[in-house]
């Protein structure tokens, strides 16, 4: 079994269309990542890069379709992991006694 990691959709989605699986995601400075895991990724991988690709074009809209999904997904998820808890809420937000900033009341 091969593996390719690629933060390129349309690299990705050839990829998959050749028989590829998305082994895994990661993230990586903003950055989405998949293994793309096969028995002849590298093989296709080396096609894609020295431009003798061919796929049918149908499956490949598909497939970046879905590899989009996939990103959006994950950044959704990530920025819900990150921001998790950092709002106050009514029970942990500070007191605030006295006039607003900025009023002349």
């Amino acid at each position: 079994m091969n593996t390719v990691e690629t933060g390129d959709i349309f690299r990705g989605a050839y990829l998959l269309c050749c028989g590829g699986r998305i082994g895994a995601t990661r993230l990586i400075r903003g950055q989405v990542l998949f293994e793309i895991e096969g028995c002849r990724i590298t093989e296709e991988d080396l096609r894609y890069r020295t431009g003798e690709a061919l796929v049918n074009p149908l499956q490949l809209r598909e497939t970046l379709n879905l590899l989009r999904d996939c990103v959006f997904e994950r950044l959704k998820n990530e920025k819900r992991k990150s921001h998790h808890g950092t709002y106050p809420t009514r029970r942990n937000r500070p007191h605030q006694t006295g006039s607003i900033p900025g009023s002349t009341g």
